[in-house]
């Protein structure tokens, strides 16, 4: 009787174990089409999986592994592994993994890695984010958005076409305007920052040329754009410019402003382009007023200065194509908006 118990016994806490396992393998991989249709049933949610692999959607509380769908995967808990999904993926805790969807990537908070189709967003913290359209974060160590990335606070952003955020560290870099209230290296067309330099300018070119021009920018990097005409050929021709500075300070009235910029000329007829390297010295009268004049180099295919006319620093001809590197210099009044 007594060696009858013991078997009993000894059977029972076998079964206990391998129950046990099984529910730990079942808990630890999550298979199926859509919750809870799936390995875990109406469970799945309080589960933290290893592994998740679902045809449509998939749920459970965290993510320590690997979770892939074919549609979406929510969590309520928070992902510290990899989410994989052909729409979206939220994640209402934090996200300190990676996740990689088709369309959307949604997460409270956590210094992870999204990467979506067309949007990211955390609504506090986040790290890094690569969105198609757009990217939304409190803070970002980097943000790359096909045409637009917002933040409150953050390292680097790069953008399509805009970038807002309250205070960067880094760099903003876009295709059309960066905004902030702190942002010392913007660089794009338009830069509007609250602590930064706007100026608007009248430019002097040695082809006889004059353009109206705006420069905006942090206190290192800014953007220019303007517009302006000239007389070539006893031809009246406008011209457009667009191009990109930056500032090295000397003393707190002279610096020399370094830009590099490209030029079009045109009579609505004909159209010429050209890329255009100067070096200014800028000297500051009283608090608004500064002027600047430096020598510039040109590319295009003849020297068009009037004081270096037929002068060039470098020039390439063939029976199919020509090219020059000419000279030339720059002056102009800047006014502080």
């Amino acid at each position: 009787m007594k060696k009858t118990s013991t078997s009993l016994l000894l059977v029972f806490c076998l079964a206990n174990l391998n129950l046990k396992a099984q529910e730990a393998v079942a808990n630890s991989v999550h298979l199926g089409l859509v919750t809870p249709i799936s390995t875990q049933g109406s469970k799945a949610r309080y589960i933290s999986p290893a592994f998740s692999l679902q045809v449509l959607q998939g749920t459970n509380m965290n993510n320590n592994g690997v979770a892939i769908s074919g549609l979406c995967t929510q969590l309520y808990g928070s992902n510290r592994g990899v989410l994989i999904s052909g729409l979206f993926n939220q994640v209402k805790g934090s996200d300190k993994g990676v996740a990689v969807a088709g369309l959307y990537n949604g997460a409270a908070n956590g210094l992870g890695l999204q990467i979506a189709g067309l949007h990211n967003h955390k609504s506090g913290n986040g790290y890094i984010q690569i969105g198609g359209i757009s990217n939304f974060s409190r803070y970002a160590l980097l943000q790359i958005g096909g045409i637009v990335n917002m933040a409150s606070h953050t390292h680097t952003q790069v953008a399509g076409l805009i970038n807002i955020s309250n205070t960067v560290k880094g760099v903003q870099v876009a295709g059309l305007m960066n905004i902030a209230d702190c942002s010392d290296y913007p660089i794009g067309i338009i830069n509007l920052i609250r602590n930064g330099e706007q100026q608007i300018c009248i430019q002097i070119y040695d082809d006889g040329a004059a353009n109206l021009l705006l420069r905006t920018g942090g206190r290192k990097t800014y953007g220019i754009i303007g517009a302006g005409a000239g007389n070539e050929k006893d031809k009246i021709f406008f011209q457009m410019e667009a191009g990109v500075g930056y500032r090295m300070y000397l003393t707190q009235q002279l610096r020399i402003n370094a830009e590099i910029a490209a030029l079009t000329k045109t009579n609505f007829i004909l159209f010429k382009h050209t890329q255009t390297l100067r070096t200014l010295l800028a000297y500051k009268i009283g608090s608004r007023v500064e002027i600047a004049a430096g020598p510039a180099l040109y590319t295009y295919q003849y020297a068009e200065s009037k004081i270096f006319s037929n002068n060039y620093v470098w020039k390439f001809k063939s029976d199919e194509s020509s090219f020059a590197l000419t000279g030339g210099l720059t002056a102009g009044i800047n006014i502080n908006l």
